[in-house]
């Protein structure tokens, strides 16, 4: 089970960075690679949260039992990155506004992921 979880962390951590970079090398228009990331990380979030269960039932001392207020709140950033960006990758422009919006949002997830 450990090995699962650190694999998906791997996968997450790799998912949020290549989520981030891809927005920050993109300005003008919306890079593929920012939506496979976004669901990459949406899926390897799930499978990290659905993994501690186990893993807090097995040793409560060393997992810590699931934050279900920080599940919810990165979940939502996420889903909001990704209508976002499936919203602007049907336009032809993609406006600044959905940019530094999309970019203040993973920032706020990442943020809430390292400090808490």
């Amino acid at each position: 089970m450990e090995i699962t979880r650190s694999l998906l962390l791997i996968l997450h951590f790799i998912a949020m960075s290549g989520l981030l970079g891809g927005l920050l090398a993109s300005s003008k228009s919306l890079n593929k690679g920012v939506l496979h990331s976004s669901l990459l990380a949406l899926v390897t979030g799930l499978g990290l949260v659905g993994i501690r269960y186990p893993l807090n039932d097995a040793d409560p001392m060393k997992w810590e039992a699931v934050n279900h207020t920080l599940v919810w709140a990165k979940l939502n950033l996420l889903l909001a990155v990704l209508v976002l960006g499936y919203v602007a990758k049907k336009k032809e422009s993609f406006s600044k506004n959905t940019w530094l919006a999309m970019v203040l949002l993973t920032l706020t997830a990442i943020v809430i992921a390292v400090v808490w």
